[in-house]
């Protein structure tokens, strides 16, 4: 049995298409086709309503599937246990903004002097565009805002929490985030965002009626925006420098603060790689470093 049909096999599963398996294995679409057919043969049951376009796992693949995942992971493991050189290996991870420029430059620096033969490619995104790619298996985890509604296919692993404010720099001080953001121009985060959708979910609880100015992609460019006295937003505490602090308006925000939770996350019922939970407990080492 080839290795290859396998990993043909889970993607399928996990598509919505023979055509999109191809796309993401880089490979046509007939011959994605031909290996599963090659895996029914071998195994001697259809995996694939093909009356169905497109084709559909059907009732017998569900257990295959499953037990297909775990012996690709078992097969990776191998491959990993069997340099003796040391660890290796490609890593694909997701980022959203803010994490890119803060929290992964040492992370990242730490765990490649560590592991000299780990190459990581890093893409950034919005916390469910990045839920999207890993369920597609385009990337082998990612770092977001904690989202409600994460498939039950991802797990979260948690990393850190922290508290969002309110800032302004209308140049004089207001009684509450709310009269911040009523009398100001609003400086909307992303609404695609994990953080966008917090936030904007906790607003319309409360009923707080604002006057956009702008939708931006990130807390920096909202404190930016803000300096500028264009308008008041909300964005994490430690989005804002100490030198900003001493310019802008600053209200916590919600009652109580509302917090913002960083996770990682990667697919579900698979058994974490070496090369991810390397990255998790650096991560996990460089946030203790920085708690006081």
């Amino acid at each position: 049995m080839d290795i290859r049909h396998l990993r043909t096999l889970v993607t399928a599963a996990e598509a919505d298409s023979f055509a999109n398996a191809a796309e993401q294995l880089f490979i046509t679409p007939a011959a994605v086709s031909q290996q599963i057919r090659f895996l029914e043969q071998e195994l001697g049951i259809q995996l694939f309503d093909r009356s169905i376009r497109p084709p559909q796992l059907n009732g017998n693949a569900e257990h295959i599937v499953a037990r297909a995942r775990e012996l690709i992971e078992q097969f990776n493991d191998f491959k990993s246990s069997a340099n003796k050189s040391g660890v290796s290996g490609h890593l694909a991870i997701g980022s959203i903004t803010g994490i890119t420029v803060s929290l992964l430059p040492e992370t990242l620096r730490s765990l490649t002097r560590r592991h000299p033969k780990v190459r990581i490619r890093i893409e950034e995104g919005t916390s469910h565009v990045l839920i999207r790619r890993i369920k597609r298996r385009e990337l082998d985890a990612a770092i977001i805002t904690d989202v409600p509604d994460l498939p039950s296919t991802i797990e979260r692993l948690p990393i850190f929490s922290e508290p969002l404010v309110v800032i302004e720099n209308s140049g004089k001080e207001l009684s509450s985030w709310r009269d911040a953001l009523r009398q100001n121009s609003y400086l909307r985060m992303n609404r695609n965002s994990g953080l966008g959708e917090l936030i904007d979910n906790y607003i319309k609880r409360q009923r707080v009626k604002l006057t956009d100015s702008m939708e931006l992609d990130s807390s920096d460019s909202i404190v930016q925006m803000a300096l500028s006295g264009l308008g008041a937003g909300i964005v994490p505490i430690g989005r804002v420098s100490a030198e900003a602090t001493r310019t802008l308006h600053i209200y916590p925000f919600g009652d109580p603060q509302i917090q913002r939770n960083v996770v990682m996350v990667q697919r579900r019922n698979t058994r974490i790689s070496e090369l991810t939970n390397l990255l998790y407990q650096e991560i996990q080492s460089q946030i203790a470093e920085r708690t006081p």
